[in-house]
């Protein structure tokens, strides 16, 4: 329900005739036992007079109270801070969480200078703003950049993963600390990034441990398609013509190796969309779906978010917002579970997967 209200997705009402969905404008009581917190607003819009408002905050603070076992009805509850706007109200849940106004102002014009980035007409323009605004581009910024890289990637979006990749790329060549910033965060996710074919066969070669490279594999996964093969299987007929049977016979074993691998891999994530469809399942039908979340995380992976991506966009498509509102909303909840988790065990996580690979042409 938190991250519902963090992203707007709380009290949505769609209309049945031309299918817009938007905000309800109702009351709205947020508690927080741990942080021992108790919010209220009642929008403007309701026009209300003062003792309405008076007893529509008692009737909602006196259920909840009453609502919770002993131990937990604590005055606070029916007291609540009352909030002119939605909006000071979400600041004061962010504040309670250590996400200060300075912080939230910072973050603004990071997306703010993203997003400049982003209009530039051509590499030229991008280079000049780059490094017109290198002492802005820090740490938090590459962060950001690519938590929107990695969602992308995990919803199951390659152009738009390759287009925040291309960009991150171009901004760590020409800021000054951006190369030494990128290796850092890449290395603390995990994340392995292959530009090409000519890369990948170049890393697969030189591959030290049966793990590395199973990795690669999974990391240019698009990379390994008919082209790959065709390319590699020339390389190899030049070879054994020009008399290098040596080097035509290690390729020839790579070859097979990759494709064990990849048929492997391929059977492996059969079985995880289909373990992911029976567990989306479970969640959408349970009376609980949070606790279900919760119950279930540990079997939350790519598999589920790419299966659930693939899902919302048929509801869509469909025109059934009301059921990709929904899905969505189960996703944000998810992610921000395994953020708490990652976040738990003291690992870096600027989004829900452990590990995201990029790989473009």
């Amino acid at each position: 329900m938190k991250e519902a209200f963090l992203q707007g997705q709380l009290n949505l009402i769609q209309c049945p005739q031309c299918g817009f969905t938007g905000a309800a404008s109702v009351p709205l009581l947020y508690y927080d036992l741990e942080k021992e917190l108790a919010f209220v607003h009642v929008p403007d819009q309701l026009n209300l007079l003062g003792s309405t408002q008076e007893k529509i905050i008692g009737d909602l603070t006196n259920k909840l109270f009453n609502s919770l076992p002993k131990e937990q009805q604590k005055f606070y509850l029916l007291n609540p801070k009352s909030f002119l706007t939605l909006e000071n109200l979400l600041k004061a849940v962010l504040e309670a969480d250590g996400i200060t106004e300075e912080m939230l102002q910072a973050q603004e014009e990071r997306m703010k200078l993203l997003e400049e980035f982003f209009k530039a007409p051509d590499e030229k323009a991008l280079k000049e703003k780059v490094r017109a605004n290198d002492d802005k581009l820090d740490r938090q910024f590459f962060e950001i950049l690519t938590a929107y890289m990695q969602s992308a990637q995990m919803m199951g979006d390659q152009s738009q993963a390759e287009s925040f990749f291309t960009l991150r790329m171009l901004i760590s060549r020409w800021s000054s600390k951006g190369k030494e910033i990128v290796a850092e965060i890449d290395k603390e996710l995990g994340i392995v990034v292959l530009k090409n074919q000519e890369e990948m066969l170049e890393r697969l070669q030189a591959a030290a441990t049966p793990r590395e490279f199973e990795e690669l594999v999974v990391a240019g996964f698009g990379l390994l398609d008919y082209s790959f093969f065709q390319t590699l299987t020339g390389k190899i007929d030049k070879l054994a013509a020009s008399g290098d049977q040596k080097t035509a016979q290690s390729l020839r074993e790579l070859r097979a190796k990759v494709l064990e691998t990849k048929e492997k891999l391929e059977a492996a994530n059969r079985a995880e969309l289909e373990k992911a469809g029976k567990l989306l399942q479970e969640i959408i039908e349970s009376k609980q779906p949070v606790t279900t979340i919760e119950k279930k995380l540990d079997q939350i992976n790519d598999a589920f978010f790419f299966l659930l991506q693939a899902n919302i966009e048929e509801a869509q498509r469909q025109g059934r917002e009301d059921v990709a509102k929904n899905l969505q909303t189960l996703g944000a909840i998810a992610a921000q579970k395994l953020r708490e988790k990652f976040q738990g065990q003291g690992g870096p996580q600027p989004q829900a997967a452990p590990q995201i690979q990029i790989a473009t042409r």
